[in-house]
Protein backbone atom coordinates (compact mmCIF):
# COMPACT_ATOMS: atom_id res chain seq x y z
CA UNK A 1 0.00 0.00 0.00
CA UNK A 2 2.68 2.02 1.17
CA UNK A 3 4.59 3.93 3.74
CA UNK A 4 3.71 6.62 7.03
CA UNK A 5 5.75 8.55 8.96
CA UNK A 6 5.50 11.44 11.59
CA UNK A 7 6.10 14.62 10.22
CA UNK A 8 5.74 18.67 11.34
CA UNK A 9 2.79 17.59 13.64
CA UNK A 10 0.68 15.12 11.10
CA UNK A 11 1.52 12.69 8.92
CA UNK A 12 3.07 11.98 5.68
CA UNK A 13 2.11 8.68 3.68
CA UNK A 14 4.01 7.81 0.47
CA UNK A 15 2.84 5.37 -2.59
CA UNK A 16 3.53 4.36 -5.43
CA UNK A 17 0.65 4.92 -8.19
CA UNK A 18 0.46 5.11 -12.35
CA UNK A 19 0.18 8.20 -13.98
CA UNK A 20 -0.32 8.44 -17.85
CA UNK A 21 0.81 4.60 -17.65
CA UNK A 22 4.11 5.92 -15.93
CA UNK A 23 5.26 4.47 -12.28
CA UNK A 24 5.52 7.43 -9.97
CA UNK A 25 5.91 7.80 -6.00
CA UNK A 26 3.90 10.56 -4.74
CA UNK A 27 3.58 12.23 -1.42
CA UNK A 28 0.34 12.67 0.77
CA UNK A 29 0.28 14.54 4.26
CA UNK A 30 -2.90 14.79 7.02
CA UNK A 31 -2.82 15.73 10.69
CA UNK A 32 -4.85 13.21 11.13
CA UNK A 33 -3.91 9.67 10.70
CA UNK A 34 -7.15 7.96 9.55
CA UNK A 35 -7.90 10.51 7.10
CA UNK A 36 -4.15 10.06 5.28
CA UNK A 37 -4.92 6.30 5.31
CA UNK A 38 -8.51 6.90 3.59
CA UNK A 39 -6.64 9.49 1.02
CA UNK A 40 -4.12 7.31 0.41
CA UNK A 41 -6.65 4.43 -0.84
CA UNK A 42 -8.67 6.84 -2.68
CA UNK A 43 -5.52 8.21 -4.63
CA UNK A 44 -4.28 4.23 -5.37
CA UNK A 45 -8.42 3.67 -6.53
CA UNK A 46 -8.46 6.45 -9.34
CA UNK A 47 -5.07 5.58 -10.32
CA UNK A 48 -6.41 2.14 -10.99
CA UNK A 49 -9.70 3.35 -12.80
CA UNK A 50 -6.87 6.33 -14.47
CA UNK A 51 -9.19 9.21 -12.98
CA UNK A 52 -6.29 10.66 -10.64
CA UNK A 53 -4.68 13.79 -11.62
CA UNK A 54 -1.64 15.18 -9.41
CA UNK A 55 -3.38 18.45 -7.61
CA UNK A 56 -0.34 20.92 -9.43
CA UNK A 57 -1.52 19.95 -12.73
CA UNK A 58 -5.44 19.69 -12.42
CA UNK A 59 -7.11 21.57 -14.53
CA UNK A 60 -10.29 23.61 -14.28
CA UNK A 61 -12.32 21.09 -16.13
CA UNK A 62 -11.08 18.27 -14.58
CA UNK A 63 -11.56 19.62 -10.77
CA UNK A 64 -15.23 20.89 -11.95
CA UNK A 65 -16.50 17.46 -12.41
CA UNK A 66 -14.39 16.25 -9.67
CA UNK A 67 -16.26 18.65 -7.15
CA UNK A 68 -19.46 17.83 -9.30
CA UNK A 69 -19.25 14.10 -8.35
CA UNK A 70 -17.64 14.28 -4.98
CA UNK A 71 -18.69 17.15 -3.50
CA UNK A 72 -22.25 18.12 -4.68
CA UNK A 73 -24.05 15.08 -6.54
CA UNK A 74 -24.30 13.32 -2.77
CA UNK A 75 -26.23 16.38 -1.11
CA UNK A 76 -27.92 19.01 -3.85
CA UNK A 77 -30.88 18.02 -4.98
CA UNK A 78 -30.84 16.74 -8.87
CA UNK A 79 -32.66 19.93 -10.35
CA UNK A 80 -30.10 22.12 -8.64
CA UNK A 81 -27.55 19.77 -9.47
CA UNK A 82 -28.69 20.30 -13.13
CA UNK A 83 -28.81 23.99 -13.14
CA UNK A 84 -24.86 23.86 -11.84
CA UNK A 85 -24.03 21.32 -14.53
CA UNK A 86 -25.43 23.20 -17.49
CA UNK A 87 -23.71 26.41 -16.49
CA UNK A 88 -20.40 24.44 -16.20
CA UNK A 89 -20.66 23.08 -19.64
CA UNK A 90 -22.04 26.47 -21.24
CA UNK A 91 -20.32 28.96 -19.31
CA UNK A 92 -17.13 27.77 -17.82
CA UNK A 93 -15.53 25.11 -19.11
CA UNK A 94 -15.50 26.53 -22.89
CA UNK A 95 -13.34 28.96 -21.84
CA UNK A 96 -11.41 28.78 -18.79
CA UNK A 97 -11.50 24.57 -18.76
CA UNK A 98 -8.10 24.06 -19.85
CA UNK A 99 -6.04 26.16 -17.64
CA UNK A 100 -4.36 24.55 -14.61
CA UNK A 101 -5.83 25.22 -11.11
CA UNK A 102 -3.16 26.91 -10.09
CA UNK A 103 -2.26 29.03 -13.09
CA UNK A 104 -5.64 30.95 -12.75
CA UNK A 105 -4.71 33.92 -11.19
CA UNK A 106 -7.42 37.01 -10.45
CA UNK A 107 -6.37 38.99 -13.68
CA UNK A 108 -7.49 35.68 -15.62
CA UNK A 109 -10.74 35.30 -14.02
CA UNK A 110 -11.25 38.92 -13.96
CA UNK A 111 -10.81 39.24 -17.91
CA UNK A 112 -13.11 36.33 -18.33
CA UNK A 113 -16.01 37.89 -16.11
CA UNK A 114 -15.52 40.87 -18.00
CA UNK A 115 -15.93 39.60 -21.46
CA UNK A 116 -18.93 38.32 -19.57
CA UNK A 117 -19.88 41.79 -19.05
CA UNK A 118 -19.50 43.46 -22.14
CA UNK A 119 -19.48 40.43 -25.05
CA UNK A 120 -16.31 39.39 -26.66
CA UNK A 121 -17.07 38.64 -30.86
CA UNK A 122 -13.06 37.53 -31.09
CA UNK A 123 -13.81 34.64 -27.93
CA UNK A 124 -17.09 34.31 -28.83
CA UNK A 125 -18.18 34.93 -25.91
CA UNK A 126 -21.67 36.92 -25.66
CA UNK A 127 -22.58 39.41 -23.23
CA UNK A 128 -24.65 38.06 -20.63
CA UNK A 129 -27.38 39.35 -17.88
CA UNK A 130 -25.94 40.42 -14.48
CA UNK A 131 -28.08 37.89 -12.97
CA UNK A 132 -26.41 34.76 -14.71
CA UNK A 133 -22.69 36.54 -14.67
CA UNK A 134 -23.94 36.30 -10.61
CA UNK A 135 -25.06 32.57 -10.82
CA UNK A 136 -21.28 31.49 -12.92
CA UNK A 137 -19.62 33.47 -10.20
CA UNK A 138 -21.62 31.60 -7.60
CA UNK A 139 -20.85 28.48 -8.88
CA UNK A 140 -16.91 28.92 -9.66
CA UNK A 141 -16.59 30.45 -5.59
CA UNK A 142 -17.81 27.38 -4.22
CA UNK A 143 -15.94 25.17 -6.35
CA UNK A 144 -13.01 27.22 -5.47
CA UNK A 145 -13.46 27.52 -1.75
CA UNK A 146 -13.28 24.16 -2.13
CA UNK A 147 -10.24 23.61 -3.55
CA UNK A 148 -8.76 25.60 -1.24
CA UNK A 149 -10.05 23.14 1.70
CA UNK A 150 -8.98 20.59 -0.44
CA UNK A 151 -5.26 22.18 -1.13
CA UNK A 152 -5.71 22.00 -4.80
CA UNK A 153 -4.86 25.66 -5.01
CA UNK A 154 -3.58 28.21 -1.83
CA UNK A 155 -6.74 30.59 -1.99
CA UNK A 156 -9.79 30.79 -3.82
CA UNK A 157 -9.28 34.76 -5.73
CA UNK A 158 -13.49 34.16 -7.05
CA UNK A 159 -14.34 36.81 -4.17
CA UNK A 160 -11.66 39.59 -5.05
CA UNK A 161 -13.49 39.19 -8.75
CA UNK A 162 -15.71 42.48 -9.78
CA UNK A 163 -18.74 41.50 -12.04
CA UNK A 164 -21.97 43.84 -12.27
CA UNK A 165 -24.73 44.44 -9.53
CA UNK A 166 -28.39 43.06 -10.16
CA UNK A 167 -30.80 45.31 -9.80
CA UNK A 168 -33.94 44.30 -8.51
CA UNK A 169 -36.66 45.86 -10.58
CA UNK A 170 -40.38 45.75 -9.07
CA UNK A 171 -42.50 43.91 -10.88
CA UNK A 172 -45.77 45.43 -12.01
CA UNK A 173 -48.72 43.87 -12.65
CA UNK A 174 -49.07 43.02 -16.72
CA UNK A 175 -52.92 42.93 -17.12
CA UNK A 176 -55.73 44.73 -15.36
CA UNK A 177 -58.11 43.45 -13.01
CA UNK A 178 -60.45 43.40 -15.88
CA UNK A 179 -58.23 41.61 -18.11
CA UNK A 180 -58.20 39.03 -15.54
CA UNK A 181 -61.49 38.31 -15.52
CA UNK A 182 -61.56 37.63 -19.43
CA UNK A 183 -58.65 35.82 -19.37
CA UNK A 184 -60.56 33.65 -16.78
CA UNK A 185 -63.70 33.85 -19.19
CA UNK A 186 -61.28 32.05 -21.92
CA UNK A 187 -59.66 29.48 -19.44
CA UNK A 188 -62.95 28.29 -18.81
CA UNK A 189 -63.96 27.41 -22.67
CA UNK A 190 -60.79 25.66 -22.59
CA UNK A 191 -60.30 21.88 -21.91
CA UNK A 192 -56.80 22.74 -19.68
CA UNK A 193 -58.17 25.72 -18.46
CA UNK A 194 -58.98 25.04 -15.02
CA UNK A 195 -55.31 24.31 -14.14
CA UNK A 196 -54.17 27.91 -15.23
CA UNK A 197 -57.04 29.41 -13.69
CA UNK A 198 -55.69 27.05 -10.50
CA UNK A 199 -52.35 28.93 -10.84
CA UNK A 200 -53.64 32.60 -11.06
CA UNK A 201 -55.63 32.37 -7.67
CA UNK A 202 -53.51 30.25 -5.51
CA UNK A 203 -49.78 31.57 -6.64
CA UNK A 204 -48.47 27.59 -6.59
CA UNK A 205 -45.44 26.86 -8.66
CA UNK A 206 -46.03 24.83 -12.17
CA UNK A 207 -43.98 22.36 -10.90
CA UNK A 208 -46.67 22.62 -7.36
CA UNK A 209 -49.47 22.46 -9.74
CA UNK A 210 -48.35 19.60 -12.21
CA UNK A 211 -47.83 17.62 -8.84
CA UNK A 212 -51.05 18.48 -7.06
CA UNK A 213 -53.25 15.14 -5.92
CA UNK A 214 -56.68 15.17 -4.93
CA UNK A 215 -55.70 13.69 -1.73
CA UNK A 216 -54.34 17.42 -0.64
CA UNK A 217 -57.72 19.32 -1.57
CA UNK A 218 -60.50 19.39 0.75
CA UNK A 219 -63.86 20.80 -0.28
CA UNK A 220 -64.94 20.59 3.18
CA UNK A 221 -62.11 23.14 4.28
CA UNK A 222 -61.78 24.97 1.73
CA UNK A 223 -58.31 24.37 0.90
CA UNK A 224 -55.53 22.24 -1.46
CA UNK A 225 -52.24 21.68 0.76
CA UNK A 226 -48.92 22.13 -1.17
CA UNK A 227 -46.85 18.61 -0.81
CA UNK A 228 -45.92 17.49 -4.15
CA UNK A 229 -43.91 18.63 -7.38
CA UNK A 230 -43.56 17.12 -10.52
CA UNK A 231 -41.18 17.81 -13.23
CA UNK A 232 -37.92 16.61 -15.44
CA UNK A 233 -34.76 15.82 -14.07
CA UNK A 234 -31.86 15.15 -16.09
CA UNK A 235 -29.01 12.52 -15.07
CA UNK A 236 -25.17 13.04 -16.25
CA UNK A 237 -22.60 10.78 -16.15
CA UNK A 238 -18.87 11.61 -14.37
CA UNK A 239 -17.62 13.37 -17.54
CA UNK A 240 -20.84 15.78 -17.76
CA UNK A 241 -22.48 14.07 -20.15
CA UNK A 242 -26.35 13.86 -20.39
CA UNK A 243 -27.79 10.16 -19.40
CA UNK A 244 -31.08 10.77 -19.61
CA UNK A 245 -34.24 13.08 -19.08
CA UNK A 246 -37.56 11.78 -17.01
CA UNK A 247 -40.37 13.30 -15.49
CA UNK A 248 -40.37 12.18 -11.58
CA UNK A 249 -41.77 13.58 -8.68
CA UNK A 250 -39.50 15.24 -6.34
CA UNK A 251 -39.22 17.76 -3.39
CA UNK A 252 -40.57 20.96 -2.92
CA UNK A 253 -38.14 23.85 -3.57
CA UNK A 254 -38.25 25.09 0.00
CA UNK A 255 -38.84 23.78 3.81
CA UNK A 256 -41.37 27.42 3.34
CA UNK A 257 -43.04 26.00 0.17
CA UNK A 258 -44.56 22.76 2.30
CA UNK A 259 -47.89 24.86 2.81
CA UNK A 260 -51.81 25.34 3.05
CA UNK A 261 -53.70 27.53 0.53
CA UNK A 262 -57.20 28.79 1.26
CA UNK A 263 -59.30 28.93 -1.96
CA UNK A 264 -61.88 31.96 -2.65
CA UNK A 265 -65.50 30.40 -2.47
CA UNK A 266 -66.26 29.66 -6.38
CA UNK A 267 -62.98 28.14 -7.32
CA UNK A 268 -63.44 25.62 -4.64
CA UNK A 269 -67.05 24.89 -5.83
CA UNK A 270 -65.40 24.05 -9.51
CA UNK A 271 -62.94 22.43 -7.99
CA UNK A 272 -65.40 20.03 -6.52
CA UNK A 273 -67.46 19.94 -9.39
CA UNK A 274 -64.59 18.74 -11.32
CA UNK A 275 -63.74 16.31 -8.95
CA UNK A 276 -67.60 14.49 -9.06
CA UNK A 277 -67.11 14.36 -12.90
CA UNK A 278 -63.91 12.49 -12.39
CA UNK A 279 -64.93 10.40 -10.03
CA UNK A 280 -68.42 9.34 -11.92
CA UNK A 281 -66.49 8.65 -15.53
CA UNK A 282 -63.78 6.60 -13.42
CA UNK A 283 -66.70 4.58 -12.00
CA UNK A 284 -65.42 5.83 -8.00
CA UNK A 285 -67.70 6.26 -5.23
CA UNK A 286 -65.63 7.67 -2.68
CA UNK A 287 -63.29 10.68 -2.68
CA UNK A 288 -60.64 8.20 -1.32
CA UNK A 289 -59.91 6.31 -4.63
CA UNK A 290 -58.76 9.23 -6.10
CA UNK A 291 -56.38 10.31 -3.09
CA UNK A 292 -53.26 9.07 -5.28
CA UNK A 293 -54.33 10.37 -8.91
CA UNK A 294 -52.77 14.14 -9.87
CA UNK A 295 -55.67 16.80 -10.11
CA UNK A 296 -54.65 18.05 -13.45
CA UNK A 297 -53.91 15.97 -16.74
CA UNK A 298 -53.53 15.26 -20.24
CA UNK A 299 -55.83 13.10 -22.49
CA UNK A 300 -53.81 10.23 -21.42
CA UNK A 301 -54.26 10.94 -18.22
CA UNK A 302 -50.76 12.09 -16.71
CA UNK A 303 -49.63 14.75 -14.69
CA UNK A 304 -48.99 18.06 -16.96
CA UNK A 305 -45.22 18.92 -17.34
CA UNK A 306 -44.53 22.43 -17.14
CA UNK A 307 -42.93 22.18 -20.60
CA UNK A 308 -46.45 21.19 -21.24
CA UNK A 309 -48.50 24.18 -18.97
CA UNK A 310 -46.10 26.81 -20.84
CA UNK A 311 -46.78 25.37 -24.60
CA UNK A 312 -50.40 25.04 -24.24
CA UNK A 313 -51.05 28.28 -22.21
CA UNK A 314 -49.25 29.85 -25.34
CA UNK A 315 -51.69 28.26 -27.27
CA UNK A 316 -54.50 29.06 -25.72
CA UNK A 317 -53.43 33.00 -25.41
CA UNK A 318 -53.02 33.36 -29.27
CA UNK A 319 -56.26 31.61 -30.55
CA UNK A 320 -57.85 34.19 -28.42
CA UNK A 321 -55.91 37.22 -29.31
CA UNK A 322 -55.35 37.88 -25.71
CA UNK A 323 -51.54 39.20 -25.03
CA UNK A 324 -48.77 37.04 -23.75
CA UNK A 325 -48.47 35.81 -20.11
CA UNK A 326 -46.11 33.37 -18.72
CA UNK A 327 -46.44 30.37 -16.37
CA UNK A 328 -45.21 32.21 -13.73
CA UNK A 329 -46.92 35.49 -14.70
CA UNK A 330 -49.71 34.14 -13.40
CA UNK A 331 -48.28 33.20 -9.88
CA UNK A 332 -47.27 36.67 -9.89
CA UNK A 333 -50.39 37.77 -10.69
CA UNK A 334 -52.16 36.42 -7.61
CA UNK A 335 -49.05 37.69 -5.55
CA UNK A 336 -50.39 41.38 -7.20
CA UNK A 337 -53.64 40.98 -6.54
CA UNK A 338 -53.59 40.02 -3.39
CA UNK A 339 -51.97 42.92 -2.45
CA UNK A 340 -54.42 45.28 -4.55
CA UNK A 341 -57.19 44.20 -2.25
CA UNK A 342 -54.41 44.43 0.99
CA UNK A 343 -53.76 41.23 2.32
CA UNK A 344 -51.25 41.64 4.84
CA UNK A 345 -48.20 40.73 2.83
CA UNK A 346 -47.30 37.89 5.45
CA UNK A 347 -49.78 35.92 4.45
CA UNK A 348 -49.26 36.41 1.27
CA UNK A 349 -45.51 34.92 1.60
CA UNK A 350 -47.48 32.36 3.30
CA UNK A 351 -49.91 31.68 0.34
CA UNK A 352 -46.79 31.30 -2.03
CA UNK A 353 -44.44 29.30 0.01
CA UNK A 354 -41.76 31.67 -0.06
CA UNK A 355 -38.85 31.96 2.92
CA UNK A 356 -39.68 35.00 4.68
CA UNK A 357 -37.55 38.75 4.68
CA UNK A 358 -36.14 37.94 8.03
CA UNK A 359 -35.69 35.32 10.67
CA UNK A 360 -38.59 37.14 13.01
CA UNK A 361 -40.84 36.84 9.99
CA UNK A 362 -39.66 33.04 9.42
CA UNK A 363 -39.78 31.62 12.79
CA UNK A 364 -42.07 34.12 15.38
CA UNK A 365 -45.22 34.87 13.28
CA UNK A 366 -48.18 32.94 13.56
CA UNK A 367 -50.72 31.98 10.97
CA UNK A 368 -54.19 32.00 11.64
CA UNK A 369 -56.15 29.25 9.31
CA UNK A 370 -59.22 31.59 10.47
CA UNK A 371 -57.74 34.75 9.39
CA UNK A 372 -56.31 32.53 6.33
CA UNK A 373 -59.81 32.24 4.72
CA UNK A 374 -61.28 35.20 5.73
CA UNK A 375 -58.34 37.35 3.40
CA UNK A 376 -58.64 35.23 0.68
CA UNK A 377 -62.47 35.90 0.79
CA UNK A 378 -60.90 39.83 -0.79
CA UNK A 379 -60.47 38.50 -4.03
CA UNK A 380 -64.06 37.64 -4.67
CA UNK A 381 -64.27 41.26 -5.73
CA UNK A 382 -61.29 40.73 -8.37
CA UNK A 383 -62.91 37.62 -10.11
CA UNK A 384 -66.20 39.05 -10.12
CA UNK A 385 -68.05 34.93 -10.51
CA UNK A 386 -71.22 34.20 -9.03
CA UNK A 387 -71.66 30.52 -7.86
CA UNK A 388 -75.23 30.54 -8.93
CA UNK A 389 -75.65 27.39 -10.11
CA UNK A 390 -72.77 25.86 -8.64
CA UNK A 391 -71.61 24.44 -12.18
CA UNK A 392 -71.01 27.55 -14.37
CA UNK A 393 -72.54 28.70 -17.96
CA UNK A 394 -69.43 28.05 -19.94
CA UNK A 395 -67.38 25.43 -18.06
CA UNK A 396 -68.24 22.56 -19.86
CA UNK A 397 -65.45 22.22 -22.15
CA UNK A 398 -63.22 22.11 -18.69
CA UNK A 399 -65.15 18.86 -17.10
CA UNK A 400 -65.19 17.20 -20.93
CA UNK A 401 -61.22 16.40 -20.25
CA UNK A 402 -62.42 13.97 -17.34
CA UNK A 403 -64.39 11.58 -20.10
CA UNK A 404 -61.25 12.32 -22.45
CA UNK A 405 -59.28 10.85 -19.66
CA UNK A 406 -60.60 7.94 -19.07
Amino acid sequence: MGSIRPKNGGYEGRITIKVNGKSKQISLFNKDKRILVQEMIKAKQEANDNAYVEKDKITLEQWLKKWIRVHKKPFVKPRTLQGYIEKIKTNIIPYLGNYPMQNLDRLILQEYFSDLTTGNEKKSIKQYSPKTIKEIKSILNMAFSDAEIDKVIKFNPIPTIRTPKVQKQKKKPTISPEQQQELIQIMLSEENGLCYIFILNTGVRPGENSGMKWRNYSYEDSNVKVRDNYGKITYYNEDLEKIKSTFEEKDLKTPSSYRTIPLQRWLNEIMYEYMLLVMKQKGYTKKEQLNDEYIFVNSLGNALSSDYLWETLNKILKRHNFQHLSVYQLRHLFATRCVDVNIPINQVQQYLGHALASTTMDYYVGYDEETNKSEIEKLEQINNIQIVPKILKGMEPIMSIAQKVV
